[in-house]
């Protein structure tokens, strides 16, 4: 008698190959309609006309059958790779994670695969994207970040695939999905102004980061707005990273002990390496200091106190930058420009009421 273990393996085993005979073939025979026809249904072809009821039937029969479209044979008959590229600055930053989790999900689920490479900003190059394009021969290019530098425009132009900016925008780059930074540096900032904060720190980057930049300005923005004078000795240049935020507030602290009562950080990783370091120096988050994140994550709610932040619908952002470059790979759309929804604050444990006089 067999193992009942030996059968279930078998029958996953027969599974599997059922699976894998589906083919456009199959389809017709089950469906009715030739494989053109089917084909262009399941690669969502805009300009076919078809009456609803026959596309929904195709896609469930499809979907029954466990049909996987193989992606190798087309590639052979169209010389495409069916494949998107993605780069990224960091591997670590847990905002990063939530748009490539879903550039990855669209992506498979319009049958095309995702090659995502880590290039540091100071790499970041026309000829070094140029590079990975050829090499990997993707037929689109997502560019998480990019120096800017208004000579890259005329090289970008000349790429020979799509390339589309996720999360800034780029001089000579078209394509671009980005959420409004600016609108939400100033959300943050009026954030703690409503809490009765007027010494507001914040962490910036130089301005050269796109995003940095615009948080900056948004923090400027609502200052101006509740006629709290702008002081420069109140910004500190960080970066985006945690030991980015650690510096930065060790700088702080020194520069202005006792001149400030909450800080704005650029990013979800800079305002926790803040709180980390106020922490270890006897200052209580957020008694003495308020403290304020941007971007929402996992990270923000575990940390003690939960921080802060500024949410924007980040996997709506992926799945909209992956749509965006497989439209324009596929020639249903000649542009892409999008700009998502204005972000929300989630306020936490991490922020509170100004007290009286209160000093760091």
């Amino acid at each position: 008698m067999d193992d009942p273990r030996q059968l279930k393996q078998r029958n996953r085993s027969a599974k599997r190959l059922n699976r894998s005979r589906v083919t456009l073939s199959v389809l017709s025979e089950k469906t009715g309609f030739d494989k053109s026809t089917i084909s262009r249904v399941l690669r969502d072809d805009a300009t076919l006309s078809i009456r609803p009821e026959n596309l929904a039937l195709i896609k469930n029969v499809a979907s029954d059958l466990g049909y996987v479209p193989d992606t190798a044979a087309r590639s052979l008959r169209l010389a495409r790779s069916y494949s998107i590229g993605a780069i990224v600055p960091s591997l670590q930053n847990p905002i990063h994670a939530q748009i490539v989790e879903a550039v990855q999900s669209t992506c498979q689920a319009r049958g095309y695969s995702l090659l995502i490479s880590y290039i540091q900003l100071e790499e970041s190059t026309p000829t070094r994207l140029q590079a990975f394009v050829q090499k990997h021969r993707v037929d689109g290019l997502l560019v998480h970040m990019l120096r800017y530098d208004a000579s890259f425009a005329a090289e970008m132009r000349r790429f020979p695939v799509p390339v589309m900016m996720v999360n800034r925008l780029a001089e000579g780059v078209a394509n671009s999905i980005t959420v409004d930074d600016r609108s939400g540096g100033a959300l943050a900032t009026q954030h703690l102004l409503d809490l009765g904060h007027r010494q507001i720190a914040h962490l910036s980057v130089a301005s050269q980061r796109f995003n940095a930049h615009q948080r900056f300005l948004g923090y400027r923005d609502a200052l101006k707005a509740a006629g709290v004078p702008y002081d420069p000795d109140l910004v500190v240049e960080a970066g985006y990273d945690f030991a980015d935020g650690v510096a930065a507030t060790e700088a702080l602290l020194k520069r202005r002990r006792g001149g400030f009562t909450a800080v704005f950080g650029v990013t979800l990783m800079a305002a926790a390496g803040s709180m980390n370091v106020l922490r270890r120096h006897g200052i209580e988050v957020p008694r003495n200091v308020s403290v304020m994140g941007f971007h929402d994550g996992l990270l923000a709610q575990v940390l003690t106190p939960a921080l802060s932040t500024i949410a924007y619908p980040l996997f709506e952002l992926g799945k909209a930058a992956a749509d965006g470059i497989i439209d324009l790979v596929e020639g249903k759309r000649n542009e892409v420009v999008e700009v998502l929804a204005t972000g929300v604050v989630v306020p936490r444990q991490s922020t509170a009421p100004a007290l009286p006089r209160t000093r760091t």
